[in-house]
């Protein structure tokens, strides 16, 4: 297959995504199908990075090229954004009752604020009669702005998501890109539109933390491409201190550097990502807390069931797999996902590695949309939200690959 039926397979399967993770949760009763043609273009997207040439960032010289095109588009996102964001925290107000994760940080967070490190993590009298916050410091630390300036907290939200799309357009190629670098545009203003429109349907926006977590897995993902390990060691703690869904990826990570015998970049990525985790989480709150964290996961099957009992529509309302489960088969699910987040990125990356006359690209960043993907899948409660930040890393890595051919030729190492 030549390089433009592979670049057509790879925008075909990254709208096909994005659409089943947007617009496509509109076909109601027709939600399980949508699940299974989202994971099937999940797989083709990740398959179609193997077969490109390695992945690059676009070259600063480039993206300054493109400044009179993408500053006007830029500039009607952040319109758009402020008058739909406005609207929709206006119309709805953080209710604990409701959906307690923001008002739990915002808790957090004034104990941070007041110097009162050893107490962030106990329970919080005013929600839920004692709730026990369950956030990680990557999580609510970015909040902390927002409520020493007596800010709504889910403005961080809103410019957590709007950087991550800026990002995005910066390393979308336009110029001398044929309808690749239009169709990514047109993709990337479906989901923009979709996530400030449609809050309704996701609460995205308006009662969630995610555009943080997005904003995470975007960097890390441009850690990936560039090749970084010192990048990619924070970040990936960044990650891993705000949202489990890409620890599958750490170990296959570690055996793509191992088996290129760059051990250098196992060392510092290694090296940097556990001092990232001691400065963040350990030494300032200890092991106690370290514990607490570590057995939340044994709550989620009871949690889940709690979910199908009292809001059943969180489970046909999104991509995930989930529904195909039902109430009685939550701890099934639950050992699935285990299994299958730590056990499919290993035995992805040990199959890519071994074959030598394919002459794979990109088995590292293949391997990380991978990883993402099947946790998602298998998610015990797949809120709607979650899912985007799959979307923000399929689109990121599709700019790093629709680009022209010519700019190729000097592509000899695989991310």
């Amino acid at each position: 297959m030549n390089l433009n039926k592979r670049k057509n397979l790879l925008m075909f399967s990254l709208a096909a995504e994005t659409f089943f993770a947007s617009y496509g949760l509109l076909l109601g009763s027709q939600t399980t199908i949508v699940s299974v043609l989202y994971l099937t273009a999940g797989l083709v997207f990740v398959l179609s990075i193997l077969s490109m040439p390695a992945a690059r960032l676009l070259p600063v010289r480039d993206v300054k090229k493109e400044y009179s095109l993408k500053l006007p588009l830029v500039v009607i996102m952040l319109i758009l954004a402020f008058i739909t964001s406005r609207y929709w925290l206006d119309l709805i107000p953080l209710d604990p009752d409701f959906a307690d994760m923001l008002p739990v940080m915002k808790v957090m967070n004034e104990r941070f604020l007041q110097g009162d490190l050893k107490h962030i993590y106990d329970p919080i009298p005013e929600i839920w009669n004692g709730t026990l916050p369950i956030y990680l410091p990557a999580m609510w630390l970015p909040y902390a702005p927002a409520v020493l300036l007596h800010m709504d907290m889910r403005w961080v939200t809103v410019v957590m998501v709007l950087f991550s799309f800026i990002i995005i357009l910066a390393g979308i190629r336009i110029k001398g890109n044929g309808y690749f670098g239009y169709g990514q545009i047109a993709i990337l203003a479906l989901l923009f539109w979709w996530i400030f429109a449609r809050n309704d349907v996701h609460s995205l926006i308006s009662m969630s933390e995610e555009g943080v977590v997005i904003f995470y897995f975007v960097l890390l993902s441009l850690a990936i491409i560039s090749g970084n390990p010192f990048l990619m060691g924070i970040t990936a703690s960044l990650c891993v201190l705000s949202r489990y869904s890409m620890v599958g990826w750490l170990i296959p990570c570690l055996i793509f550097f191992a088996s290129r015998k760059e051990f250098r970049k196992l060392i510092i990525f290694s090296i940097a990502g556990v001092v990232c985790f001691l400065l963040f989480f350990l030494i300032p709150f200890g092991l106690r807390t370290l514990d607490q964290m570590i057995s939340l996961p044994g709550n989620y099957v009871a949690f889940a069931k709690h979910v199908w009992e009292y809001s059943p529509e969180v489970f046909w309302l999104n991509p995930g797999l989930a529904k195909f489960f039902g109430p009685h088969r939550m701890a099934l699910l639950h050992g699935i996902l285990i299994a299958m987040s730590f056990g499919v990125p290993i035995l992805f990356m040990g199959f890519c590695l071994l074959q030598k006359k394919w002459n794979l690209q990109n088995i590292n960043l293949a391997c990380f949309k991978l990883s993402l993907l099947v946790f998602f899948q298998f998610i015990d409660v797949p809120y709607g939200y979650l899912f985007y930040t799959c979307s923000f890393v399929s689109l990121l890595i599709a700019a790093s690959l629709l680009r022209t051919p010519a700019e190729r030729i000097d592509a000899t190492s695989p991310a």
